[in-house]
């Protein structure tokens, strides 16, 4: 993906579909028209994957807690849907055992627990690869130690999966970009083209970059644009109504050593409702909140409430642990553009779902949605704005397999010659063959043109590389925080790093020092930003 021909041909070609947002949904959408043969162009305002769709609980899954808002359409469509990203990217997306411990006292009794998974099963058929099984306290504390045995009623083991949801965005945009759609970042959409009749025939954008505005001429605009969703319908017209709810998730991460889980675990905060603790590499992370957000869709927080909500979820639930807020090391916060609800009902019991909203000039706008089933969302979405396109066919070439999964996926053979030939350090080529599936190969040769005092270093410098050459990578941030695991999943946030990697995509993107510098504290005040909430009561800020 070159962004310079990116530019140029949505600066100079007529499209069929222009869509507003690289985020799962906007991604999707573009790649599911491409693949149907129409000319399609794609752009975000800020980096690919920039909001949402980095920033969830990062598990594809069916939603076990919809069932009980009998939103049985839904689970079904995502389970269906996770059984289609298992084989789509088997590097990304992995089949996960889950614990669901039940307790005197909880909303969920063991009885209505079991009928759920039983309908998550048979949702999923044949092809589920692990059955629920019914546990009693006993055998549930010999799989998982540190949990709570007051009051333990029994549990369930049952399957569902995780991944690397920018990652997976990434890996979308690719695949349409592959199949001919032109994707931009840093691209912000400013206003409308209309014809004498009033209807949308394009948009006009800026280049956050260059600073140059331009006219994209297109038959049909999807604004796919996540929490900036009522944004966008209000530059076609002002007075149009909100369509959205959001609400805010924050996730903790902390060493695994401190939380060392061998399943991901369903959690309750003292409200009930259900998160998560899930073990990812050399990290667990915990999560997530789900408040209601007013104001700007970018004012990307977490406060000592949302910390003190989760660790104490995570204290009542692992005891023996001892968690505190000194134990996290990174954090996330996301706002989820859920459909705006009739009533003012809990935040999470607001469906999951999403809906197309239609204006007269004929902008097409997605609101609410959810990353598991972006595929089967961007297949209806595309057969509502341009059904004669629908056929078999097309449905069955939207679950081919996303870049990294095309060819032999790396073993344990090529990753034992790569760490022997280039080095590593612990579990990071797992790591990077996770992320990358058959594209370490790239990768690899990236590390091979560079040298570094260590080899993490080296590779995360080749990843570098490889995300400004293949990614479309722009920014330092871009790289710490969406294209790697530094910023979230190890100890240090990248920092040690930050140098280095500037200077090596400084190299490639023609940096002035001053440029370098100035990314470099781009990149520091957003990993300051992680631990605001500590300076909340007057504590020095980690990192």
């Amino acid at each position: 993906m070159n962004r310079t021909e990116m530019i140029q041909r949505l600066a100079s070609e007529p499209f069929d579909l222009l869509v507003v947002g690289g985020g799962i949904t906007g991604a999707g959408v573009a790649r599911e028209a491409a693949l149907r043969g129409l000319k399609v162009g794609l752009v975000e305002a800020n980096d690919f994957a920039y909001a949402t769709s980095s920033r969830s609980t990062k598990l594809i899954h069916g939603g076990l807690r919809y069932l009980k808002n009998f939103e049985f359409r839904l689970v079904r469509e995502s389970v269906v849907e996770r059984q289609n990203l298992l084989f789509m990217a088997p590097h990304l997306v992995k089949a996960t055992e889950f614990l669901f411990p039940v307790y005197e006292g909880d909303p969920d009794p063991l009885w209505m627990l079991h009928v759920g998974l039983t309908l998550y099963d048979w949702f999923a058929g044949r092809t589920n690869p692990i059955p629920h099984r019914m546990l009693k306290p006993g055998p549930l504390r010999e799989r998982e130690p540190w949990l709570r045995a007051d009051r333990l009623q029994g549990g369930a083991l049952y399957a569902d999966c995780r991944t690397d949801d920018g990652r997976l965005t990434l890996e979308v945009i690719q695949s349409a970009a592959a199949h001919g759609a032109a994707v931009a970042n840093y691209v912000k959409l400013t206003g409308f083209r209309k014809d004498g009749r009033g209807q949308i025939v394009g948009a006009t954008v800026a280049d956050q970059l260059s600073g140059e505005a331009f006219d994209v001429r297109a038959s049909r605009v999807v604004a796919a644009a996540g929490p900036w969703a009522d944004a966008v319908r209000r530059l076609d017209d002002p007075g149009a109504p909100s369509i959205l709810r959001l609400t805010k998730g924050v996730h903790l991460v902390v060493p695994h050593r401190r939380l060392p889980i061998r399943h991901a675990v369903v959690m309750r905060g003292r409200d009930g409702r259900m998160m998560f603790a899930v073990p990812s590499g050399d990290c667990t992370y915990i999560g997530t909140t789900d408040t209601d957000h007013h104001g700007d869709p970018a004012a990307y927080s977490i406060a000592r409430a949302d910390v003190d909500y989760v660790v104490d979820a995570a204290r009542r639930l692992f005891p023996e642990a001892g968690l505190s807020e000194e134990d996290i090391i990174a954090g996330w916060s996301g706002f989820r553009p859920l459909l705006k609800p009739e009533n003012e009902a809990n935040p999470s019991a607001t469906s999951r779902d999403y809906k197309l909203f239609r204006t007269d000039s004929g902008l097409v706008t997605v609101g609410g949605g959810k990353l598991t089933a972006f595929r089967a969302m961007a297949s209806h979405i595309v057969d509502d704005v341009f059904p004669a396109t629908r056929s078999e066919a097309h449905l069955a070439a939207s679950t081919a397999l996303l870049p990294g999964a095309q060819g032999k996926l790396p073993d344990e053979q090529q990753k034992r010659r790569l760490a022997g030939e280039i080095g590593t350090a612990g579990s990071l080529i797992d790591r990077l063959a996770d992320r990358y599936g058959t594209a370490l190969a790239q990768v690899a040769d990236e590390a091979r043109a560079v040298s570094a005092p260590d080899p993490e270093l080296r590779w995360r410098l080749a990843q570098a590389r490889h995300a400004v050459k293949a990614e479309m990578a722009v920014h330092l941030l871009d790289v710490v925080q969406r294209r790697t695991d530094l910023m979230l999943f190890t100890p240090h946030n990248g920092r040690p790093y930050l140098p280095a990697l500037a200077d090596e995509m400084g190299a490639l993107l023609g940096w002035s020092e001053a440029q370098k510098q100035a990314e470099i504290a781009a990149t520091e005040r957003e990993l300051d930003a992680m631990f605001a909430w500590k300076r909340e009561n007057g504590a020095t800020a980690a990192g």
